[in-house]
């Protein structure tokens, strides 16, 4: 039995042409602007992050698993991994370490370090486009000259529908020392994989996360910690 073509099918195929031309004509670069222009616009994003290390490029055995969030809201970055915790706001970043118990509070220009962010990819690297799934642009970013950057290559993931970042594959080009089942050292480039799935905005928690007086006051030149941190080394510079 022969399919009935009809007004909306036509019109249905005419989209999905003109959709997969316009893929085709945008490039790495301009897919990792519009990523970062579309973090850049968001006035409250959030996403748990999960980071599995790799022993190799190849490897599909699980070495380390760390997991953390994401979060962006009225202009301040806030991201977590494992123990440790950063908050950039508009002159100051805070640096968390729980296992060591100590706040470092920096006095800077603004610093984008969230892992959602692309923007600081595009000086240092070359970025091509690979390939794209049904729902994602993949590109390709190598280094664009001799640096002191440890990774070789960064694949990322790029959402169509909405250009927010879904995943990361970072490979290393510093080995790293592990031991096998018999418990022999052995050396091996890893690769680092993240993922971003979608977090349940709670304001009144994540604007607790992004409040400077969570962290830290201030009293002319002193500074104190708040109560959840009296325990704390602090670090200023």
């Amino acid at each position: 039995m022969k399919a009935k073509l009809t007004i909306f099918s036509i019109s249905f195929l005419f989209i999905s042409i003109v959709t997969n031309s316009q893929e085709k004509k945008l490039t790495a670069q301009q897919i990792i602007n519009n990523a970062s222009q579309a973090f850049n616009d968001a006035p409250y994003i959030t996403a748990t992050s999960n980071y599995n290390l790799y022993e190799n490029y190849n490897s599909k055995k699980v070495y380390r698993h760390y997991s953390g969030v994401v979060l962006k809201k009225n202009d301040v970055n806030y991201f977590k991994i494992k123990n440790t915790e950063f908050v950039s706001f508009k002159n100051i970043g805070i640096k968390i370490n729980h296992d060591q118990k100590a706040v470092i509070i920096e006095k800077q220009k603004k610093i984008d370090e969230s892992p959602l962010s692309l923007k600081n990819y595009l000086d240092a690297y070359n970025a091509k486009l690979i390939t794209t799934d049904k729902n994602n642009f993949i590109c390709e970013l190598t280094p664009n000259k001799i640096t002191q950057i440890m990774l070789s290559k960064i694949v990322i993931y790029i959402r169509k529908k909405d250009y927010q970042v879904v995943k990361q594959n970072l490979f290393f080009t510093e080995k790293m020392e592990s031991k096998d089942e018999k418990g022999k050292r052995i050396y091996s480039t890893p690769r680092l994989e993240i993922t971003f799935t979608a977090r349940e905005k709670n304001e009144k928690r994540d604007n607790l996360l992004i409040s400077k007086e969570s962290y830290f006051t201030e009293k002319g030149n002193e500074v104190m910690l708040s109560n959840k941190f009296s325990t704390y080394q602090l670090f200023k510079s």
